[in-house]
């Protein structure tokens, strides 16, 4: 099971490097684009909103991170106590 959780937390952990390459790259692109003049105003919103989305899942994806590691310190602690009730009988 302690496996299982590690394989979960390095996909995540890659995921947030996958995005975070991606984002940058979307985003350095529209402002390279933009100072160049060498996008079209289609251009300038795909990219522009891709970026936006991008950011929002990389936001999405740190707000489940941060819900799973609370989750995991609260089962601790309710393993904790547990340990701690048994051992006062």
């Amino acid at each position: 099971m302690a496996q299982k959780g590690r394989g979960e937390e390095l996909d995540r952990k890659e995921l947030l490097a996958n995005i975070r390459r991606l984002t940058t790259a979307v985003l350095d692109n529209l402002e390279e684009g933009s100072r160049d003049k060498t996008l079209d105003q289609g251009e300038k919103r795909l990219l522009s909103s891709t970026g936006a989305r991008l950011l929002r899942l990389w936001r999405s994806t740190l707000k489940d991170e941060l819900n799973n590691q609370t989750g995991d310190r609260v089962r601790k602690e309710e393993i904790f106590s547990e340990e701690l009730n048994v051992r006062s009988l």
